[in-house]
């Protein structure tokens, strides 16, 4: 198994991934490598699942976008999260043809965008906080006010 798996493999049985589940913040659904697969709750009550490439992990972010797993693939962009500017910016389907979410911690999002760190030091990629880190950002999201609803 390559370290990269291997690293993700053990974050994934971390008490900090662990205490999210616990909490029904997010939940593990499968680990296809270098694709990990997790569903992460809104405050309506909709699930949603990412599909995170995870290859090079932690040394780099996961870049991911919306999954549909009876589909087996990316969720339709009428069916992704809506709401204020903070959900709109983050969730934008035209943003990398869909395939990243536009977050400073999702790596195809961060390159070109020097001034994130300044600007955002608490939602950049942070090896030592593991794959938490992005499923916590995407459910800080997902549970603001500025979250409106998922269309069905």
């Amino acid at each position: 198994m390559a370290p990269d798996e291997k690293a993700l493999r053990a974050d994934l049985v971390s008490a900090r991934f662990l205490s999210g589940e616990d909490r029904g913040r997010w939940k593990f659904e499968k680990l296809e490598w270098p694709h990990l697969f997790v569903t992460v709750n809104a405050r309506d009550g909709r699930a949603f699942t990412l599909r995170l490439h995870c290859g090079g992990f932690p040394g780099q972010g996961p870049t991911g976008t919306f999954w549909d797993m009876a589909s087996g693939a990316r969720l339709a962009f009428a069916r992704w999260p809506v709401g204020g500017e903070r959900i709109s910016l983050a969730f934008k389907p035209g943003w990398k043809d869909g395939n990243a979410l536009y977050i400073p911690c999702d790596r195809e999002s961060f390159e070109g965008h020097t001034d994130w760190p300044a600007k955002y030091p608490q939602l950049i990629w942070k090896p030592a906080k593991g794959i938490t880190h992005y499923l916590e950002v995407v459910h800080d999201l997902l549970q603001s006010r500025d979250y409106a609803c998922a269309p069905a």
